[in-house]
């Protein structure tokens, strides 16, 4: 009977296998690549990936260098010398191959992503988040499972345009406050490590007063940041509704049509121009820091 660390192995061979086969694919005359372009972003050195981002500066590739670039980003797993392993590596970019392509590529795309969901499965059968973590690094040192982890995209249907852009966007979620107050009860039973169990269940009393003091005509919203990050947005050449789709750009896009999309390509960050917003009807001031909590107000 195999163990966990050996079955991870085997499965890592198997992507590494595959993702050989999709480099050859790449290569033939038949599916040569008729465009490409890849926007290189930053290192994050060691100890920086906490600090507040306030410029990026993009570089670009095309054509030979672009699909290097590329193939080199799908098996970009490892940590690198003097870099974050906490920031992880992101390259956005796109490669365009015939409509034949398509035969193909998509089985072997399907298969990559399946043996990445299936090396995510194994890491996952590690009971608590310590053994996982030193199941992976002792059975592959260096190891960002993260990037293992990312899906390769082919886009399903012929695309007119790729606008590519920056996120900098924040998660937003409605909070029911009766559900609220349960799992802050809840909490009580586990104070973080280091924290004092009274003084816990003290700061938890306060916040639960603080939900049930809000006027009735309060509501809650979960408002967290989120890291500035690439996206691209994806409009179909068919005329089908929705017309246009949002895709995180961590990787560079495949494409399969004989027609070239136009391509608005990534810029430094941030951008001249940014939209503008509706008015905020979120409060400034969290009710409960720690978990991004706020009034809203309808």
């Amino acid at each position: 009977m195999f163990t966990l660390a050996a079955r991870l192995r085997a499965t890592l061979e198997q992507l590494e296998s595959t993702l050989n086969t999709l480099t050859q694919l790449l290569g033939q005359p038949g599916t040569h690549v008729l465009q490409a372009a890849c926007y290189p972003l930053p290192d994050v050195p060691a100890g920086k990936e906490h600090d507040p981002i306030e410029q990026i500066s993009v570089s670009r590739l095309t054509d030979n260098a672009a699909l290097a670039a590329a193939l080199q980003s799908y098996r970009q797993w490892h940590m690198r010398t003097d870099c974050s392993s906490k920031a992880s590596f992101r390259l956005p970019g796109y490669l365009v191959l015939p409509t034949d392509a398509r035969q193909a590529l998509s089985p072997l795309v399907e298969q990559i992503n399946q043996l990445k969901q299936q090396f995510r499965s194994q890491v996952q059968e590690a009971e608590g988040r310590d053994k996982k973590f030193t199941l992976v690094h002792d059975t592959f040192p260096g190891l960002i499972t993260l990037q293992v982890y990312r899906q390769l995209v082919l886009l399903p249907r012929p695309v007119s345009r790729l606008g590519f852009t920056w996120a900098n966007k924040q998660i937003i979620r409605k909070i029911d406050k009766d559900e609220l107050v349960g799992q802050l009860n809840a909490a009580k039973a586990s104070p973080p490590a280091l924290t004092d169990p009274l003084t816990w269940q003290q700061c938890i009393d306060r916040e639960i007063y603080d939900v049930k003091r809000l006027p009735a005509g309060v509501e809650l919203r979960l408002r967290r940041p989120v890291k500035t990050h690439p996206m691209v947005n994806v409009r179909w050449a068919e005329e089908i509704s929705p017309r246009q789709q949002q895709v995180k750009a961590h990787l560079p896009l495949l494409l399969c049509q004989d027609t070239l999309p136009a391509v608005t390509p990534l810029g430094d960050y941030p951008p001249a121009k940014t939209r503008q917003r509706r008015p905020q009807r979120i409060a400034d001031e969290p009710l409960i820091p720690r978990l991004h909590i706020y009034p809203y107000y309808p």
